[in-house]
């Protein structure tokens, strides 16, 4: 297939287009890469997301497609060489509050399961792996009350997270990036400044590009339309990153695969290479995208018909760094030379870091990590020629690890890391050091987030049978540590089941725990274990039911105290102003002694609790805080909570709160069943716009499907009434919405579902009584094979109604609606009138006759009343008409006896 598609370039491009030969022709680089994230499980509508690996643990997926070096050996340079990648791996924000369990650190997880399933054809190939950085900031920037991971209005939004992420690469992947890829091509002069300190190479100059997006959630805010259309890598200026100027660092120009073929770019870079200059090229994709594979295929194809077309033109692939290399002629492939050591022996240490020529950055990049699991950038100071000291003191009985990047002009890099304690241990039922000890035992294949690898392992028990199975380790450092266990969901458990934990002589038995916590870490116990002993932990379950097993993982990172939370922002999103707003915050204490909750503080007094004090967290046990949440003041509201303990990292725990407190409302949202119920078959979907989910019925010919939404309001007044479905294509065209008011019909309208889906949708402006039954009913008897939503509904107070209004200022003619509405006996209509005018009210029944007429008089300008009692009128609904010369009105209104 892929010498069909090159053979037919080919020949359309030599026939089609004219030979051009230089006198001496310029060189080719081609950087073809991959911004490359996890898009499965991704969403910028949610804070915590979970994300499906598959990308890159299915072989039949993109990851084990274009890692085969049978298809890469296919596409070959001018010099023979095969296709090389330049992988820039997505982390930080949105990864890194991911809750996937099924790897060790969320936030770089793209980079793990790229090294643990592919890292042997990275080698072979010759691939580099670098980062590639979004700066998603968890926002609500237009304060609509509508959080989402929006694309940052600048870097220093994001800059403490770019810091932790790249002293994760650094110290648990041993990658720091060398050559740098910008998410959405975003870029602004203080995020490029930084660059410069850091990397020599960036490659993300997306010229022409220029685009800007103003609805949330916000992405693809770019402007590069004033940068370098010529792919000749230039330095950026201090001043604006678009353009050259001088500062140390490089950018060039890059282009999206398919701009590559459908822009002709190909022939760009190879007619400016024939006129003697040479190129670099970088042309990228997105590893989960459909076309990824055949986008390779067609790169290749292009550059060999280009070669055809230029015969003195070369072109060889490259990684990123390799390129900047030999575009700048460079023969220095020496790294330098590093070393780093300890400055004192007292607790608070400093450290000393020499290099052996001048490198790239002002100073080294140093990381480090301590046992609270807190990774953190420290700055240093020079003193003397490539000579620094670290400016902050580290604990040294808290430091897990440290390290150092640094890389010299040409991008040579040297990476130093010492460990101060041994890394975490992981060892899964798929590893060497698993064993079935006894038993029946078979794969067990959970959802791909929920099992450490590719699978777990499940055994069915009879009454009394018993299964065993043991992770064999060693521990390279003796030492006390923390042992954890985790399984998959599964049903029919057993009851019994136990954890046999040996260490050279020592045995320890530990009941299993109740609850099991699925697709979470499991606290075992905390051991002082041997080095070079042959150890083992041994599940032993007994019958009857049926017990899996999947991954145990071994940390020296033991604390005393530990208090941590679940939830790192509290953000209640829309909350009434007056309503008092339930919240839980999830508290653990991963110390291995009891904590205990001293003081609990609201910053600015919008928290409360009703937690009697001093409260205690078991060790490596955890507790739900119940809040609640009030304020009197609307717009956004910010607090924190502050919990003092006996943690002593973390004296006094700080829990941000952001709220956006609104005039008086009420949403009904389809999982509560005291405000929604629906009629018909109706299924759950996952895909959701506000709440955890949302229903639909699939609409037939005969289906007679519907849903209703129903409440009080506590306020008499005029309503926004808006309506939510998640972001679709299939729904409903022609919803029929149907307002009632103490079962009457007040009004209706049809919706379009697929409009604005994703977002609240306004469908009526209506006065609405206070306590009074009010329902909408959601249904669609005309459409089939489509999906009729029910999601969400918002009541959104936008005046109260207001008897006295003799000192308004008359600007405009008025007709108010009625109050009370509906009503029993009498009712009182509101009207202005900016000027004087002939004024007739008269009153219809539903069928249009007329049936009273209390205003019929020329008035001056001013506020008017009347209270209405009709007399031997029946319950229904009757329309009021307000006319002047110059102004009609009619409204409707309910009576009910």
């Amino acid at each position: 297939m892929i010498n069909k598609i090159r053979n037919i370039t080919h020949f359309l491009l030599i026939i089609l287009a004219p030979i051009y030969v230089a006198a001496e022709a310029g060189q080719v680089l081609l950087v073809i890469g991959s911004d490359t994230a996890i898009w499965d499980g991704m969403t910028t509508s949610r804070y915590h997301c979970t994300y499906n690996p598959e990308l890159y643990t299915n072989p039949a997926d993109n990851a084990y497609t274009v890692m085969d070096m049978d298809f890469r050996n296919q596409m070959k340079d001018s010099y023979g060489t095969p296709m090389k990648l330049t992988w820039w791996m997505m982390a930080g924000n949105i990864f890194r509050y991911a809750t996937n369990t099924n790897v060790p650190i969320p936030n770089i997880m793209t980079m793990y399961l790229m090294k643990k399933y592919h890292g042997d054809v990275v080698e072979q190939a010759g691939d580099e792996l670098s980062l590639h950085y979004h700066t998603f900031k968890w926002s609500d920037y237009n304060e609509d009350g509508l959080w989402y991971w929006n694309q940052a209005q600048n870097f220093e939004e994001c800059r403490s997270d770019f810091d932790v992420t790249l002293s994760q690469f650094l110290l648990e992947e041993q990658i720091f990036p060398v050559s740098f890829r910008s998410g959405w091509h975003y870029m602004d002069n203080e995020w490029q400044a930084y660059l410069n300190d850091l990397l020599p190479y960036s490659m993300h100059n997306a010229y022409p590009s220029k685009k800007t997006h103003d609805t949330e959630p916000t992405d693809n805010i770019i402007d590069w339309s004033q940068a370098p259309s010529e792919f000749v890598p230039y330095h950026p200026s201090a001043d604006n990153y678009q353009i050259p100027g001088n500062t140390a660092g490089w950018n060039l120009r890059s282009a999206h695969l398919n701009s590559v073929r459908y822009k002709n770019l190909m022939d760009t870079v190879f007619s400016a290479a024939a006129k003697g200059r040479d190129q670099v090229a970088c042309f990228w994709g997105h590893l989960p995208e459909n076309d990824f594979k055949s986008n390779l295929v067609a790169m290749d194809s292009l550059a060999h018909a280009m070669e055809d077309k230029y015969p003195d033109v070369k072109f060889r692939y490259c990684t990123a760094v390799e390129a900047m290399q030999r575009w700048q002629n460079s023969q220095d492939s020496t790294e330098p030379e590093l070393n780093i050591s300890q400055l004192g022996s007292g607790e608070e240490t400093y450290f000393e870091i020499s290099v052996s020529e001048d490198i790239f950055q002002p100073q080294p990049y140093v990381a480090a990590k301590n046992i609270y699991e807190e990774y953190f950038k420290i700055s240093c100071q020079s003193t003397g020629p490539n000579n620094w000291e670290t400016a902050q003191p580290v604990n040294i009985n808290t430091l897990a690890k440290i390290g150092v990047a640094v890389c010299d002009s040409m991008g040579n890099q040297t990476l130093e890391i010492q460990g101060y304690l041994p890394d975490d241990q992981y060892i899964d039922n798929e590893d060497e050091q698993f064993s079935i000890e006894k038993g029946i035992w078979s794969n067990y294949t959970a959802a791909p987030w929920e099992s450490w690898g590719n699978n777990s392992q499940i055994t069915p028990l009879e009454e009394g049978e018993t299964s065993r199975a043991r992770w064999s380790f060693t521990i390279k450092e003796s030492r006390k540590y923390n042992i954890f266990y985790r399984v998959p969901p599964f049903s029919n458990q057993v009851e019994n089941f136990y954890y046999i934990i040996k260490n050279g002589t020592e045995v320890d038995t530990v009941e299993g725990n109740y609850p099991v916590r699925f697709d979470q870490w499991n606290y075992l116990k905390t051991m002082e274990l041997d080095s070079n002993q042959g150890s083992y932990i041994e599940m032993k379950a007994i019958g009857p039911g049926r017990m899996a097993v999947d991954a145990v993982k071994i940390t020296p990172l033991v604390k005393d105290h530990d208090l941590q939370a679940g939830q790192k922002v509290l953000n209640p999103g829309n909350v009434s102003i007056d309503d008092t707003t339930s919240l839980s915050l999830e508290l653990s204490n991963q110390g291995i002694k009891e904590l205990v909750i001293s003081d609990l503080d609201s910053k600015n007094g919008y928290i409360f609790h009703n937690l009697n004090l001093p409260d205690t967290i078991p060790a490596m046990g955890d507790s739900n805080l119940d809040l609640k949440f009030y304020s009197k003041q609307m717009g956004e509201i910010q607090d924190t909570l502050i919990i003092t303990s006996n943690d002593p990292h973390k004296p006094q725990f700080r829990v941000p709160l952001i709220a956006n407190v609104e005039n008086y409302f009420t949403i009904l949202d389809n999982g509560d069943s005291s405000h929604y119920k629906e009629s018909g078959d109706w299924s759950t979907s996952v895909a959701q716009a506000y709440g955890p989910s949302s229903r639909y019925s699939w609409l037939d010919s005969e289906s007679g499907n519907y849903a209703i939404f129903e409440t009080e309001l506590k306020y008499e007044g005029v309503y926004d009434i808006l309506e939510i479905v998640p972001e679709t294509e299939n729904a409903s065209q022609q919803a029929l919405y149907i307002l009632k008011i103490a079962g009457v019909t007040i009004d209706t309208t049809i919706i379009n579902q697929n409009e604005g889906s994703g977002n609240w949708v306004k469908i009526w402006r209506q006065y609405l009584p206070a306590n009074e039954k009010i329902a909408i009913k959601i249904q669609d008897d005309i459409s089939q094979n489509v999906a009729l939503r029910a999601d969400a509904v918002k009541f959104q107070l936008i005046q109260q109604v207001s008897v006295n209004r003799e000192n308004e200022f008359v600007e405009k003619f008025e007709l108010d609606q009625n109050y009370p509405n509906p009503f029993n006996a009498t009712t009182t209509i509101s009207y202005t009138l900016p000027e004087a005018s002939q004024t007739r009210m008269v009153i219809y029944n539903s069928l249009g006759q007329k049936v009273a007429q209390p205003v019929n008089k020329f008035q001056q300008s001013g506020h008017y009343q009347i209270k209405w009692r009709p007399q031997n009128l029946s319950s229904g609904l009757y329309i009021y008409k307000l006319s002047t010369d110059k102004f009609s009105k009619t409204k409707k209104m309910l009576l009910i006896k």
